[in-house]
């Protein structure tokens, strides 16, 4: 019989065994008066030898091995009657553990969907990403490598151990049905939905005849731009939209929440009906690649066959893929960018919880010392020190998870706010939510809460003079116990000066960074992006023209005092790096100092108010046929030449390209300095003193090469200064810019004043958070302080009558426990210092902006601690001062 079902029958065993005993006394009995003993004696002999029957029936239960169990069911219920007798001492502990459980429960949900939830596809680990790769390309700065498309098509053709899927962006506009509405397109294989094994929600994927040029034009929905644009219609397979002057038939309905690279898109079109020159040529990488490893094949098998096809480009294709090479790599979601921030806020607030640990352990301990009559009775009767261990573990743990169900609960309502909060776009988003992985994780810290606060009182549990103890009453505090008592709340004030100290050190450089200089006039100045009509994308002179009507048309509206065009808006996602040489003498790609390249129209420096320091900007003279000239900031000029005085020199550049260094570009050649504007900070306020490339440089758009002007248009933005608010010029403008055909739209309209401020709105959100975590942190010091002195104080008040009745004076009584409070404090502060410059040197690495500084965060946050501490303390320091000697001595 197992120990379970000698559990379920304990009631039959304890009759047997009550039964069994009988029987061995009687018999025991019986044969003593068989050999001529008294009846009361033989009883009684036979008692003697049996031994005592609560003791025997204890070994028997032991040796049934359901002692534990029955023991902890008894722990159980008797901490469920403790919790019902102190129900406000419940309500507090369960609340305090709550509020941090579920702040950290929370902050987990959101790590768990963001971080650590596998791919949502069936059979993640089988998908792998391909990328190109060569020595010379600096994937820090510009990424992982992506492929040509004739790459790709011979990867599909030659490789057996891979299924690969490609795409690539290529943003176009809708004009029909209904108003013309940019359009986020992914061009895509037409197995990519098979690779990644996602059935469509309506309609069939592509037919591979579908996926090649001058086949019929076809389209796939998402399924937002589905609901958007067709109200999510039922019979909208078989109708038709218009794209770049081309109807495409739809044909299916992807499902609600596919992404690719963490993006929905808006719709899905064959990437091989592309037929633009970049889609042809080795030299451009456009594609990104997903595969899926075929049965029975490995990663390291896939790296070998890679190997072996991408040796054979390079000597079938010595122009283009000399020293190339491919790399695969595990397919992961796209989240460094937020990887750090959060792991930092699940740091910060788990040092919340271990504060609300530390003062619950604190009132456990002080519980237990009131106990101590109690737990010495136990011990005297015969437990022993793993049973009471276990007794006291089993209390706190009740609390632990009923503070940690609570917490879940709250978590449940609060990730869903925390995640619509996050500055900007939270990648994977969708994927936070509520799984096993959390609640196990909620409980689990539960559990380990309520160990961590129950292990103090255990430890603390009386097993020597147990005789004093019970003589003693519950009033005498051992030194350990005091000790124990003064390490919580030294713990509690470390542990908040560290969340003081980083909140002081976010709020230092948030004041830091909106007190810098943008380098623009950011007042009345608005930047949207541009999408040409279709139509005047076939030939460059046809672009150029439409760009000049653009502008022509834009100046026109009432309100507008002047508008540019350029291809990177400061502070806005996007950048072209390119590498520079200040002689003729350029040194291979990797060895060059790289600067942020932007192609604009010349009133751009009006528009922005960007400062002139010398020479001149961009006039209508800079057209094609004329020298190539470009205009420097002051960082270029510092460190291309040392000085400012460059006007009239020359700077060598690999090309003007940047973004697409191998797509057919010249090469190097040189480029007039005509002018020196100052820096603007195009990676944000907080980004950009320590970006790796600061320098910038501006080229006109009219001297683009031809080939490049279609490509360039795609990316090109507008910038207008106004006379009144930007936004009442906005539908004017909007109206104005559709042009001929009716089918060219304004989007993305952002005022540079927000994106300045959206610059800031990390910083702004983890100094909100840290505020806060570093207010409770204050708060639950505080009441631990206060709890502990008040305790301590209400112990020694015999001392303390003792030194009134001795002529003390109420001051020297108040500064009697002042003193022990501030002792606390002070050690406390050491301590939490020294962890506190740790986590400046985090912060420092992990949040753009922050400098090394935390000295002057020591000198605010600090005396605010010591004030709110020895505030704490004020209370039970006058309660003291105000003890009746008399009755103080009779309690004694």
């Amino acid at each position: 019989m197992n120990w379970w079902h000698r559990l379920l029958r304990r009631k039959t065993m304890e009759d047997q065994l009550e039964k069994e005993l009988r029987f061995h006394l009687e018999q025991h009995t019986a044969q003593l008066i068989a050999n001529g003993l008294d009846p009361a004696e033989a009883r009684r002999r036979a008692r003697l030898g049996l031994g005592g029957p609560e003791q025997v029936k204890e070994e028997c239960r032991d040796a049934r091995g359901t002692r534990w169990l029955e023991d902890f069911w008894q722990d159980l219920r008797y901490a469920m009657r403790t919790m019902r007798k102190q129900a406000g001492f419940a309500a507090m502990a369960v609340l305090t553990l709550a509020l941090g459980i579920g702040a950290t429960t929370a902050m987990f949900t959101v790590i768990n969907g963001v971080l650590l939830r596998p791919l949502p596809y069936p059979d993640p680990n089988r998908l792998v990403a391909v990328h190109g790769h060569t020595d010379t390309w600096n994937a820090e700065v510009y990424g992982e490598q992506n492929l040509s498309y004739l790459d790709f098509l011979d990867f599909q053709r030659l490789s057996r151990s891979l299924d690969l899927a490609g795409f690539s962006f290529n943003p176009t506009t809708v004009s029909d049905p209904g108003e013309p509405e940019y359009v986020d397109r992914r061009e895509i294989s037409s197995n990519l939905f098979s690779v990644l094994g996602i059935p469509l929600l309506q309609g069939r994927s592509f037919l591979p005849e579908e996926d090649q040029p001058g086949a019929t034009p076809v389209v796939i929905l998402s399924y937002s731009y589905w609901q958007r644009r067709f109200a999510g219609d039922g019979k909208t397979i078989g109708k038709s939209l218009v794209m770049d002057q081309h109807r495409y038939t739809i044909v299916g309905i992807a499902p609600a929440g596919f992404r690719t690279l963490g993006e929905e898109g808006d719709v899905f079109t064959p990437i091989g009906q592309n037929t633009q020159t970049y889609m042809r040529v080795r030299r451009s990488h456009p594609v990104l690649v997903e595969a899926r490893l075929r049965p029975a094949s490995t990663l390291a098998q896939v790296r070998a066959e890679l190997e072996l096809i991408g040796l054979h480009l390079a000597e079938q294709y010595r122009d283009t893929n000399a020293g190339r090479s491919f790399v695969v790599d595990p397919l992961r979601p796209n989240v460094r960018s937020v990887r750090s921030t959060l792991w930092l806020l699940l740091g910060a607030v788990s040092l919340v919880l271990l504060i609300a640990c530390a003062n619950l352990a604190s009132l456990l301990l002080a519980r237990a010392i009131s106990r101590g009559r109690e737990l010495g009775m136990r011990v005297a009767l015969g437990a022993s020190r793993g049973r009471l261990v276990r007794q006291c573990l089993t209390e706190s743990a009740v609390l632990g998870l009923a503070g940690g169900v609570l917490g879940i609960l709250l978590a449940a309502i609060a990730f869903r706010p925390f995640v619509a909060f996050w500055p900007g776009a939270l990648p994977r988003a969708e994927e936070v939510h509520l799984d096993w992985r959390v609640l196990v994780f909620g409980l689990a810290v539960s559990f380990l809460c309520g160990f961590l606060f129950g292990l103090a009182p255990a430890i603390r549990a009386p097993f020597r003079n147990v005789d004093a103890i019970l003589r003693s009453g519950s009033r005498t505090v051992v030194g350990g116990s005091r000790q124990l008592h003064r390490g919580f709340v030294i713990s509690e004030i470390a542990i908040a000066i560290v969340l003081l100290v980083a909140a002081g050190m976010l709020g230092r450089t948030l004041l830091r960074l909106t007190a810098l200089d943008t380098g623009i006039d950011m007042h009345n100045v608005f930047a949207a992006r541009m999408a040409l009509s279709p139509s005047v994308l076939e030939k460059p002179e046809q672009i150029r023209a439409a760009w000049k009507e653009v502008l022509d048309r834009g100046r026109s509206v009432p309100g507008v005092r002047a508008i540019a065009m350029v291809d990177t808006v400061p502070m806005r996602e996007g950048n072209n790096q390119i590498g520079y040489w200040p002689s003729a003498d350029v040194p291979p790609e990797d060895k060059q100092p790289l600067a942020l390249a932007a192609s604009v129209s010349p009133d751009y420096l009006r528009v922005m108010g960007i400062a002139l320091r010398s020479g001149r900007f961009f006039d209508d003279h800079d057209r094609q046929g004329s020298a190539p000239v470009i205009v420097i900031d002051e960082v270029l000029a510092q460190e291309a030449f040392g000085r400012q005085d460059v006007v009239g020199k020359k700077l060598w550049i690999e090309s003007l390209v940047g973004g697409f260094p191998n797509a057919g570009a010249a090469p190097s050649s040189s480029f007039e300095i005509v002018g020196v504007v100052g820096h603007v900070r195009q990676w944000g306020l907080a980004g950009d003193d320590q970006a790796r490339v600061r320098a910038q440089f501006y080229y006109p758009f009219a001297q683009l090469p031809d080939g490049f002007t279609r490509r360039w248009s795609e990316l090109m933005s507008i910038v207008v200064r106004t006379d009144v608010e930007p936004s009442s010029v906005e539908s004017s403008l909007h109206r104005e810019l559709r042009g001929s055909t009716g089918d060219q739209v304004i989007y993305e309209v952002h005022t540079m004043e927000n994106l300045v401020q959206d610059s800031l709105a990390p910083q702004r959100f983890l100094l909100l958070l840290f505020g806060i975590f570093a207010g409770l942190a204050l708060l639950l010091a505080s009441i631990g302080i206060y709890g502990v002195l008040a305790y301590l104080t209400n112990q020694r008040v015999p001392e303390i009558g003792v030194r009134v009745a001795m002529g003390a004076s109420r001051h020297q009584v108040m500064w009697l426990v002042l003193r022990h409070s501030l002792g606390m404090v002070l050690l406390g502060v050491g301590v939490g210092s020294v962890a506190a410059l740790a986590a400046a040197r985090v912060l420092q690495r992990t949040v753009e902006g922050v400098q090394f500084a935390p000295l002057s965060a020591f000198a605010v946050t600090i005396p605010v601690l010591v004030f709110a501490a020895l505030l704490a303390s004020f209370l039970p320091a006058l309660r003291a001062s105000r003890i009746d000697p008399v009755t103080a001595l009779r309690q004694e």
